[in-house]
């Protein structure tokens, strides 16, 4: 709307709240409030920024209604309202740098609150969240303040799960505005400790045994940390609690940040932070290779490292006399008349008729998997030779319950290798290759992968897999997922000229 006619229905607002009325002031504050968030406004669209304007209108409408909402007119609505006007207030003082008259606002409004839920206490619920949202921007400006408005919020809300036991979720989550809020600046053990005096004076040891026993739904948890504990089969915060680091690594699709997720919604309640928990047995060998694949990892982390890696695979078929052609191109029919084959061993040293899928599995890593070169003999991969002219490429080579073989190529050659059940009658290289560095691998792997859990798990595909990051299917499981061709500019179809 105009800021003129905005303006000139302020003043006739005013005109109409001489008489001190509660709908007419009301009026006025709605008035100012739509006033105050249009001359915000300015500063993102308008012909000059007007947001200066807003201080005074914004600082009215909050007086205005907070007034009558100490006055007795206690409702939901009003609540929301004063919100909203505190709201634009603050964007007006933040742009203008009013960090005194800032506060100032900010503490009165907490004190209306404070004295609103001991005289209405079928108004203490809104009261509480008002006064966390203060918190929230008091940190800033006076971080004390922010402290005791978080702190009167959750005890407010204490009281309430006190009487109702219903209410145990929404007393969770004003202990973890508090908690959030003490660390602001603290040591997180001197914070703890702060919080854990605060809980003890609020919080009965019935009321800790119903928090320990909420269901996991209502913690609030994020998607991964939700999937985590679900697949783990835990219900409960109490339950959250007996598990380990382990379980949520290895068990579950959980990493760190989900460990920490779930140790500060246990800190909330008194519970200790998940143990580490034994790690895990090495796996069994060579059972659990279960499928056969064969794929090459190039470690480029580069932003637009997948491009750089399809060039160079374009460059080398084409060295090699292989074009490029679409997938109807492909063995001259269409890809629904032919069929993935069984892996075979190519000897070949050039490369020829293919089909190559090039995707990015984490940020070190770009998986490179070649149909026609998913097993190639050791050493001798030709394009895991070209694409190691420029970058380190590790080929994985899995043979259904039978071996699993790695292979690092450098510098154009191959350097490193380690296996297990590799089949008898294996040709041998002219220069021996050094044992893999699988330190390496678990510093370009999962942040929490050491190198004696990567060791652990090597013949394990799937969990090896997890903790490097090196492909765990070639390019006849990803045939299995859906049509090649539909993977769009990620794979790439050569014939031979």
């Amino acid at each position: 709307m105009d800021l003129t006619v905005l303006e000139n229905r302020v003043v006739s607002d005013r005109r109409a709240a001489v008489d001190r009325s509660a709908d007419a002031e009301l009026q006025l504050a709605t008035s100012l409030c739509e006033l105050a968030k249009a001359l915000v406004a300015t500063r993102a669209d308008g012909p000059r920024d007007r947001t200066a304007e807003a201080l005074e209108p914004s600082q009215q409408a909050v007086e205005i209604r907070l007034h009558w909402f100490t006055a007795g007119l206690v409702t939901a609505r009003l609540a929301g309202e004063i919100q909203d006007a505190l709201r634009i207030f603050d964007q007006a003082a933040r742009a203008v740098g009013h960090r005194e008259l800032a506060t100032t606002t900010i503490r009165r409004a907490c004190e209306a609150y404070r004295r609103v839920a001991r005289t209405h206490p079928h108004g203490a619920a809104m009261c509480a969240d008002a006064l966390a949202k203060c918190g929230v921007w008091l940190l800033r400006l006076d971080p004390g303040s922010a402290v005791a408005a978080t702190e009167d919020a959750a005890a407010i809300r204490g009281r309430l799960f006190a009487a109702d036991p219903t209410l145990a979720s929404k007393y969770l989550a004003s202990l973890n505005t508090l908690l959030r809020t003490l660390t602001i600046g603290r040591q997180r053990k001197q914070a703890l400790s702060m919080y854990r005096e605060r809980y003890s004076a609020w919080t009965t040891t019935e009321m800790t045994q119903q928090l320990r026993e909420l269901k996991i739904a209502e913690l609030d948890l994020t998607g991964k940390a939700l999937a985590a504990l679900t697949k783990l089969d835990c219900r409960t915060l109490q339950g959250a609690g007996r598990l380990t680091q382990q379980q949520i690594l290895y068990q579950s699709a959980g990493d760190l940040a989900t460990i920490e997720e779930i140790n500060w919604k246990l800190a909330l309640v008194g519970l200790k932070p998940l143990a580490a928990g034994a790690l895990p047995d090495p796996p069994a060998r060579p059972m659990e290779i279960a499928t056969s694949f064969g794929a090459l990892s190039v470690r480029c982390s580069a932003p637009d490292a997948v491009a750089q890696v399809r060039n160079a695979v374009l460059a080398a078929y084409e060295a090699d006399g292989a074009r490029r052609v679409q997938s109807s191109n492909y063995l001259g029919v269409h890809e629904k008349h032919w069929a993935v084959p069984a892996p075979k061993l190519n000897e070949e040293a050039t490369l020829g008729d293919d089909v190559v899928l090039v995707e990015r599995t984490s940020g070190s890593w770009v998986a490179v998997r070649s149909l026609a070169w998913e097993v190639a003999p050791t050493g001798r991969h030709p394009l895991a030779l070209r694409l190691a002219e420029r970058w380190p490429v590790v080929s994985v080579t899995a043979t259904e319950q039978m071996s699993y073989e790695l292979c690092w190529y450098e510098e154009g050659a191959p350097t490193q290798y380690a296996a297990l059940g590799r089949p008898a009658g294996a040709v041998t290289l002219d220069i021996p290759l050094a044992p893999l560095d699988f330190a390496v691998l678990a510093d370009y792997g999962a942040d929490y992968a050491s190198e004696t859990q990567v060791r652990a798990a090597f013949g394990n595909t799937a969990m090896f897999a997890k903790l490097t990051e090196l492909p765990s299917s070639g390019i006849r499981q990803a045939a299995e997922a859906r049509a090649l061709a539909e993977y769009g500019e990620d794979v790439l179809f050569f014939r031979s000229a």
